[in-house]
């Protein structure tokens, strides 16, 4: 089958706007700290320790500990503080969102509304929604059974004569009105052939061969009485949204109506006020329909069902979509009913990709007479979908985390920077170079611990709403809650939170006190 075409636009226009919009972005972010910076004369810069104003503490007798010297100076600035944890958290909650969205997207769903059956093979005008008056031909199709094996097999065909349901007037408006105006609808409505409150109205039946039945799903009634020979039981397709939910159920006809079918040898569009065949200037408020050989037959419908697409007609139209029975079909349009596709499951993995391999074969070639479906197929677009989403939101993620991970540097840079002199005149009463980088490590832990906290709580309060949304968005999406990729980037930040101050400390640790005492003055 053809495989799908994506197109990439690289007009620079695109580009141009986006260096345009960050250009902007960084301008408007960076004018008030600038103009908050230019107030401030260069000797109040050098006296800048990065502390805020507190409140006055009461004095301990049992003496400092390092992870409370820490925890301390994480307040000293409680904007950048919060800052760079909400930075950091909002990396960790993206990704396990994209986690959980991915990891939502259900392979089975997807698959089974793109196909109903494991191989469906037409011809490409039946693929490609044109019309023609021969798809796959008995003789194909005897060539593919006999080369594949099958647990489920059959054929659908498509009734190629002028066939036409009877139903209500109000029905048929509910069609027509999606497409014409009031005004229309009333001048198209008197024109048709009316029986009292029933109006002929155009229909797609199609004819299945007993096997294939399996594969109606039924909303309403029982579709045995399809089964049995010489009846005449028809099927009414009804319209499902994403979900499988009923849309409109009472423009339907009820189990155990009995409906109309009027079948036509031609049908020609004939000018209304002289009964003559139509021209090139008559109005189409005058066109009228005028069957020639028509019969009439009537059907009990006894059942509504969902007729999966990928072995339908592919197309919808006004009126009602119908099932018939392949010999009830032949039986009441006089032979008229083709095959349109062939369709059959295998029994196992093994005999799946033989015949993956043997259509493949089949069908290569551009001017091949033949195409064909498989699930695996639809297994390759819905990985190459669910691909799509893990590169965009994992570059998201990782843009977010960059920016969460520069915040985090900047903070404990210019800690480290604005407390030199403090630094220095902790280690001339005493305190190690060892003491010191522990407390700045215990600084690092606590912004990737907190960071991880947040997260974790964002997580907890965002994923619920967040997977309700998105499943109205996408109908094969099913939502599991999950943590775990907040819990696995702990050993990460752990590791960055130890990291960066040791290697932040060990670069700023090279000067001797005297010389930070010096600096700092």
């Amino acid at each position: 089958m053809d495989a799908g075409i994506t197109t990439i636009s690289t007009s620079p226009v695109i580009f141009l706007g986006s260096m345009l919009f960050a250009l902007l972005t960084v301008l408007l972010s960076c004018s008030k700290p600038g103009k908050m910076a230019a107030k401030v004369s260069p000797v109040e810069a050098t006296k800048y320790t990065d502390a805020m104003q507190t409140k006055k503490k009461q004095r301990s007798t049992r003496g400092a500990k390092l992870h409370q010297m820490a925890f301390a100076n994480l307040g000293r600035n409680k904007k950048k503080t919060v800052l760079v944890v909400v930075s950091l958290a909002l990396s960790v909650t993206l990704f396990n969102a994209l986690c959980a969205f991915v990891g939502g997207f259900s392979m089975e769903k997807y698959v089974s509304f793109m196909t109903c059956a494991d191989f469906i093979v037409s011809t490409p005008d039946y693929f490609r929604y044109n019309p023609a008056d021969e798809f796959i031909t008995p003789e194909q199709i005897e060539e593919i059974a006999a080369n594949t094996k099958s647990s489920l097999s059959g054929t659908g065909y498509a009734v190629r004569k002028p066939v036409y349901l009877w139903m209500t007037e109000d029905a048929l408006r509910q069609d027509y009105a999606r497409y014409e105006s009031a005004e229309q609808l009333d001048s198209h409505m008197s024109r048709m052939e009316h029986r009292g409150d029933m109006v002929m109205g155009d229909t797609r039946i199609e004819a299945l061969d007993n096997s294939l039945f399996d594969k109606l799903q039924v909303f309403d009634g029982d579709i045995s009485p399809m089964l049995e020979p010489d009846n005449n039981a028809i099927a009414i397709a009804v319209s499902l949204d994403d979900y499988g939910n009923l849309l409109n159920p009472e423009y339907y006809p009820k189990v155990g109506d009995t409906i109309t079918a009027t079948y036509a040898d031609d049908v020609k569009y004939i000018d209304s006020r002289t009964g003559e065949l139509r021209t090139e200037d008559t109005p189409e408020e005058y066109f009228q329909a005028k069957l020639y050989g028509a019969r009439d037959v009537e059907y009990t419908v006894c059942a509504l069902v969902e007729l999966p697409n990928s072995m339908s007609y592919r197309y919808g139209g006004i009126g009602y979509d119908a099932v018939l029975s392949v010999d009830t079909a032949q039986r009441d349009s006089g032979g008229a009913a083709i095959p349109m596709l062939y369709l059959f499951d295998t029994a196992d993995e093994v005999d799946e990709a033989e015949a993956e391999q043997y259509l493949s074969k089949l069908t290569a070639g551009e001017f091949s007479p033949l195409m064909y479906e498989s699930k695996a197929t639809a297994r390759s677009e819905f990985a190459q979908f669910r691909q799509m989403f893990l590169l965009i939101g994992g570059i998201l993620c990782a843009i977010i985390g960059l920016v969460g991970l520069l915040n985090f540097f900047n903070a404990m840079m210019t800690g480290i920077l604005s407390r030199r002199r403090e630094f220095a005149v902790l280690q001339a009463v005493g305190m190690t170079n060892r003491q010191l980088k522990t407390m700045l490590i215990y600084e690092g832990l606590f912004y990737a611990m907190s960071s991880v906290a947040a997260a974790f709580i964002l997580s907890l309060a965002v994923g619920p709403l967040a997977g309700k949304m998105l499943g109205s968005m996408f109908w094969f999406f099913e939502y599991r809650f999950t943590v775990l990729p907040v819990l696995l980037t702990i050993p990460v930040f752990l590791l960055l939170g130890w990291l960066i101050p040791c290697m932040m400390y060990d670069n700023a640790a090279k000067c001797s006190i005297v010389d930070q005492l010096r600096d700092a003055q």
